[in-house]
């Protein structure tokens, strides 16, 4: 029953959306290269690619669905195996029958983090971005932020300063986070110390020590980052049941369409996920060096900059379950929606329109969307920051915000004109 709605739409088509043609017309070198990729999306009515509104089919993905549907384990170990192996070796993939049929999903412990106000976050640990997330809001909470710290351009402009320099902070030490699983020991203990830290009140207190509120710093006080993609791929879902229970979901394929191949014998538009991984012996545009906690390795899994979360109350009831798309963005969007429900008092639908900003230490420069206050942008830039403006935030929030037991609103980010929905 929870494909059949899906299944329907492949089958008997759908509206083209304004964020899904922005994304078919930016691929269009691409489609000339891929095949299959401009088959699925080149209207046959028109032969030119999908427009806004205009109905697009994909009845080979409707038909891959079904099998699942029918049988979960078809993709891995089932009725679909030879046709996903063949689809990607014929597009020059490695990927072999046993590669899927070793393949497991781990459902790993969430990081907990009491903040000073009794509240609880749950968030992913690594190689998810949870402690990053945790980190950014841990800082925040030092300051004992309330509407007050925002209630003047004066007041804004320090609050906003100390933010970016917790997201600077926090990504300093991004850089280090890797997949621990098929790693050494000593590895997993680093990891493990390291999120102890990332997420502990102390090592809050201490950072926060370290921030000047009339002055930033060079990148090395921080400590090294490396520069991450803008990744485009990605959607995120957030969910409160009528019992209380509260999902926070995000997936992704990585970029737009992820690797542009779409499989001729199952439709499935496979991701590029192996992108997120560093690779050795290699500078990134910026000539700092990949990371090795998040080199390749078999049987590893990427960093991700994905941290889909839930805050519940002193009682465990929830109050905020919160996520986003965006690449290294949806770390910052995420932290900045859950400081402005949770300490500024902003409804959700204000928190998700309000404007947004994001440093993530390299670039050395606060990326700004526009309309964003801009005697606060002026009062940064006179503490020192770079500022570069921004005609979209970069990142899409989803997320419900319950003030008291039963009193709950959601939103869905006006910037990829989603909706929400209720019961």
């Amino acid at each position: 029953d929870l494909f059949q709605p899906t299944i329907k739409r492949l089958r008997d088509g759908f509206k083209v959306s304004e964020p899904l043609a922005v994304a078919i017309s930016q691929q269009t070198t691409v489609l000339m290269r891929q095949e299959q990729l401009r088959l699925t999306l080149t209207n046959p009515q028109t032969g030119r690619p999908y427009n806004q509104g205009e109905t697009i089919k994909m009845p080979l993905l409707a038909k891959t669905f079904e099998a699942i549907a029918d049988d979960p384990h078809a993709l891995y170990n089932g009725s679909l195996v030879d046709d996903v192996v063949a689809d990607i070796q014929e597009a020059g993939g490695i990927i072999t029958k046993q590669d899927l049929q070793n393949y497991v999903a781990v459902i790993k412990e969430p990081l907990v983090v009491k903040l000073n106000d009794n509240s609880t976050i749950f968030t992913p640990p690594p190689p998810s971005s949870g402690a990053v997330y945790a980190m950014i809001l841990n800082i925040a909470d030092k300051y004992g932020l309330n509407p007050d710290s925002v209630s003047t351009t004066e007041k804004s402009t320090l609050t906003w300063h100390r933010i970016v320099e917790a997201m600077k902070f926090a990504y300093a030490k991004r850089s280090s986070l890797g997949d621990p699983d098929k790693e050494s020991q000593s590895f997993k203990d680093g990891i493990d110390e390291l999120v102890k830290n990332m997420t502990s009140s102390s090592y809050a207190d201490y950072v926060r020590s370290r921030i000047s509120d009339d002055s930033t710093h060079d990148t090395m006080y921080y400590g090294p980052t490396f520069y991450d993609q803008s990744k485009t791929g990605t959607s995120h879902l957030a969910v409160l049941a009528p019992n209380g229970d509260a999902a926070s979901i995000t997936s992704t394929i990585n970029l737009y369409f992820g690797s542009k191949v779409v499989g001729k014998r199952t439709g499935i538009f496979f991701n590029n996920e192996m992108d997120d991984f560093s690779t050795p012996n290699t500078t990134n545009y910026f000539g700092v060096p990949a990371s090795a906690a998040n080199f390749i390795k078999p049987g590893k899994r990427p960093l991700s900059s994905m941290c889909p979360s839930i805050v519940v109350d002193s009682d465990g009831h929830v109050k905020l379950v919160v996520g986003a798309s965006g690449g290294t963005k949806i770390t910052t969007s995420t932290a900045l929606v859950s400081i402005e429900t949770l300490w500024f008092k902003y409804g959700i639908k204000k928190a998700i329109d309000h404007k947004r900003l994001h440093h993530q230490l390299l670039p050395a420069y606060i990326t700004v969307e526009e309309g964003f206050d801009p005697q606060v942008i002026n009062g940064l830039r006179r503490i020192g920051h770079n500022i570069t403006m921004s005609a979209s935030a970069g990142s899409i929030v989803q997320g419900i915000l319950q003030l008291e037991e039963g009193m709950i609103t959601a939103n869905a980010d006006y910037r990829k004109r989603g909706v929400p929905d209720g019961y």
